[in-house]
């Protein structure tokens, strides 16, 4: 696969208004400011940010959150297809924390064993904005990348006019027989007032992988829920609170992200997760106010039945075994914008104060008490501890506009608190270690930007990030086999409690960025243009899994380094749309033992997408291409735990699509998923191994009536 290509993606810029009076008639949910100075820094719009609209979603029938971001660059998809087992990849980064997930402005986070933890529908989605490389702005971690997630409001689903309506969508997939069934309802009761409130469930059997088996334990069965409404307080400010809510009831393997079942065996798993959050937006000052304060809180419930014989957990002396884990994501956030002139200069000065606690309960009971008394005492397993993780951040970005060019320096703090609950603490405590740690971190950045003097307006960026990654609840307070607090590792200082708590330190990373950017042109009247062009490269340090003793010392010796190249270019015009991006990582891994190949990255990566409209924009059809090339994983340890790099065959892939809207309220969609019925494996989420067999060639069929 070459590497040519010269990338856009784009960013628009954002509309703003002043503190006006009472709201008095509201057509649209948009509001702007008088007297408003310029706009969006050329930093931002040199972001390597994608985001993916509604129509695309619509336009490929994404079956789930990740269906929905193929073909970006960069962003790839760990574990699958299994309802619990996905996770996003950007950049290589795909676990917990490498890579932060916000739903209407509340993050969500799930660490388990061999587990996706991604629960999103996409059919109650409006947008999905993908943000490459850490950002001083989104959160503590997310070494990968950030991912945004915008729900549907009434707003995106009323016509001019319209004070009410409805949506009903009926679809099906040959791949699985899955049938998926969503009704929406919307309305504007007031000028001042959006209401909308939706629900789909989903059910389809085992998937069909292209030699005609099945994929064991990768049945659907799932409900999605979502409330929303929004309060115009006047044209400067509103109110909305949203309220979404994902279930699935099904048999699983118990690694989820895996292949078959295999050693681990299969659970019935039932998952409750639920997000809901509380947004005010103002705007106003004559532009030294644009405000958006979010409380959320995203909760996952799982509860794990192991049947004996079922799993290699339960046997007919345990009986039946049951894990059940319990997750809380808290967010508060407070984020300001503020924009102004000095002379020549344009101001922009970002503020954030941000709050996010994580709390994780964890439980395990057999049927045996004798078993349950020693091995797993009061349902605490060493191998999966509770805790709570406390994160403040503080931050801060001044861009300078001045003529073509624009200097955004930033800083952040960060102070990261974990704490062991139950047994664990009780370990701890006994054994002399503090049972609560905490870290202190500060990061920097700084992003330069000349807006060239060509005929097209090409934008020339550099980024320079740090960012640090504190260890999760999970990492620092696991006992046992699962643990890097082993004495094959540390030796005679090896803690006596078996858990190596304030030993670990967090991990730091510097990230810099080269891009060229068209942020967007008129090719000729109704074709517009834009791409980015963009080279990374990411130093990591203190990696967790290098914990090691020399001499007479604990380290982290381990690091890492990957550079990359993205490009993405899109073409929108009257009659025909279409995209193409590129994607290239590669790097090495050094465990403080040996280097190696980085194995977490996913294959070069060549995505194209063309389509054209017919009859006054009532038919699109058009095609989808992805070129896979092959990549580094690991097939297995040696009995020094060293990892075994092995070859995961590249692929390739063709999907066709086909709409039809029929009348103003009546749509039909086809879509063909891996219409050549290619067999391959998707990227495994644990170890960066050979994961499961993909999904063979599917026909998925839907009507959609809105009245």
């Amino acid at each position: 696969m070459s590497v040519l290509r010269i990338l856009l993606g784009a960013l628009t810029a954002s509309v703003v208004l002043s503190w006006g009076p009472a709201r008095a008639q509201v057509t649209a949910p948009v509001v702007t400011v008088q007297g408003r100075t310029p706009t969006e820094p050329d930093t931002e719009k040199a972001r390597t940010t994608t985001t993916i609209a509604r129509e695309t979603i619509e336009r490929f029938q994404s079956a789930t959150v990740f269906d929905a971001v193929a073909g970006t660059p960069g962003v790839a998809v760990n574990g699958g297809p299994r309802a619990s087992g996905m996770s996003f990849n950007i950049r290589g980064y795909g676990d917990t924390d490498d890579v932060l997930i916000k739903l209407d402005g509340a993050q969500k986070n799930f660490e388990k064993y061999r587990f996706g933890g991604t629960f999103i529908e996409p059919e109650l989605l409006q947008s999905i904005k993908v943000t490459r490389g850490p950002d001083l702005l989104s959160g503590a971690g997310a070494l990968g990348g950030t991912v945004e997630v915008r729900t549907r409001d009434a707003a995106d689903m009323l016509r001019p006019g319209e004070r009410y309506g409805a949506r009903l969508k009926y679809g099906t997939a040959s791949v699985n027989d899955e049938i998926s069934r969503t009704g929406m309802g919307f309305a504007r009761p007031r000028d001042d007032v959006d209401l909308l409130v939706a629900a789909t469930r989903r059910t389809g059997a085992e998937y069909r992988i292209a030699d005609g088996t099945t994929l064991p334990d990768s049945n659907v069965n799932q409900r999605s829920l979502l409330a929303k409404a929004t309060w115009f307080i006047t044209d400067a400010v509103s109110l909305g609170w949203s309220s979404t809510s994902v279930d699935n009831r099904s048999l699983e393997a118990f690694d989820a992200t895996g292949g078959v079942p295999g050693v681990f065996g299969s659970v019935l798993r039932e998952v409750d997760d639920s997000t809901h959050t509380v947004n005010l937006r103002a705007q106003g000052a004559g532009g030294l106010v644009d405000l958006v304060a979010t409380v959320g809180r995203s909760t996952t419930s799982l509860v794990d039945l192991h049947h004996p014989g079922r799993t290699i957990f339960s046997n007919a002396i345990t009986g039946n075994l049951v894990d059940n884990f319990d997750y809380e994501v808290t967010t508060a956030e407070v984020k300001n914008t503020a924009r102004w002139r000095t002379g020549a200069f344009g101001h922009e000065f970002v503020t954030l104060l941000q709050y996010v606690r994580n709390t994780r309960e964890v439980r395990r009971v057999t049927e045996n008490p004798a078993v349950n008394a020693s091995l797993y005492p009061g349902g605490f397993n060493p191998a999966q501890p509770p805790g709570t993780r406390d994160v403040l951040g503080v931050a801060a970005v001044h861009s300078l506009l001045w003529g073509p060019i624009t200097v955004s320096p930033g800083v952040r703090w960060d102070r990261s608190a974990v704490s062991a609950e139950g047994r664990a603490r009780e370990n701890m405590i006994r054994f002399g270690q503090p049972a609560d740690v905490a870290y202190s971190e500060t990061t920097a950045s700084l992003g330069l930007t000349w807006r060239l003097p060509t005929a097209a307006p090409l934008l020339l960026g550099y980024r320079y990030v740090q960012a640090f990654k504190p260890p999760l609840i999970d990492e620092v307070f696991t006992q046992g086999a699962f643990s890097r607090c082993t004495r094959p590792n540390l030796g005679a200082l090896t803690p006596p409690s078996g858990i190596c708590g304030n030993l670990y330190r967090p991990e730091r990373a510097d990230t810099q960025e080269w891009s060229l950017t068209l942020p967007g042109m008129q090719v000729r009247p109704g074709l517009n243009l834009d791409g980015r062009l963009a080279y990374f490269r990411n130093e990591r340090r203190h990696l967790l899994f290098s914990l090691r003793t020399l001499g007479n010392e604990v380290t982290q010796a381990g690091w890492e380094h990957r550079e990359g190249v993205e490009f993405e270019s899109n073409l929108n015009g009257r009659r025909f749309f279409g995209g193409l991006s590129y994607t290239r990582i590669h790097g090495q891994v050094y465990d403080a033992l040996q280097f190696t190949d980085l194995f977490d990255a996913p294959g070069d990566t060549l995505a194209l997408s063309l389509g054209a409209r017919f009859a006054e924009g009532r038919i699109d059809v058009g095609l989808r291409y992805r070129d896979v090339s092959a990549r580094s994983v690991v097939v297995g340890l040696t009995t020094g735990n060293r990892p075994v790099i092995g070859r995961q065959e590249g692929f390739e892939l063709l999907d066709l699509f086909f709409g039809f809207r029929a009348s103003p309220d009546v749509e039909y969609r086809v879509a063909i998923d891996n219409v050549l019925n290619e067999a391959y494996f998707l990227n495994n989420g644990f170890g960066g191994g050979i994961g499961a067999p993909a999904p063979g060639i599917s026909v998925r069929f839907f009507v959609a009536v809105q009245f």
